[in-house]
């Protein structure tokens, strides 16, 4: 693993606040070595972002990538680690 990370057109809007989108259309490329800084108004989806790649929650459309493999094939416990 090298850690390059990538979002493909994610959509998310969470379970117990459907009405309420935080992503939409999230395109973003994030190479390992490189510092990302993510800045936004509270509540835009920063954090959110991070958990989506720890697959804490999972988006309605798109796909979330490290080093090119889609994180719902991988394993949470080692993803996690």
């Amino acid at each position: 693993i090298t850690g390059n990370i990538e979002f493909r057109d994610v959509r998310f809007r969470y379970p117990a606040r459907p009405k309420l989108r935080i992503l939409r259309h999230l395109n973003l490329s994030c190479s390992s070595g490189e510092t990302t800084a993510l800045v936004g108004s509270s509540g835009s989806g920063k954090s959110t972002t991070v958990a989506l790649i720890q697959r804490f929650y999972d988006p309605l459309t798109g796909t979330v990538l490290l080093d090119g493999h889609d994180v719902k094939t991988l394993n949470i416990q080692w993803l996690r680690s």
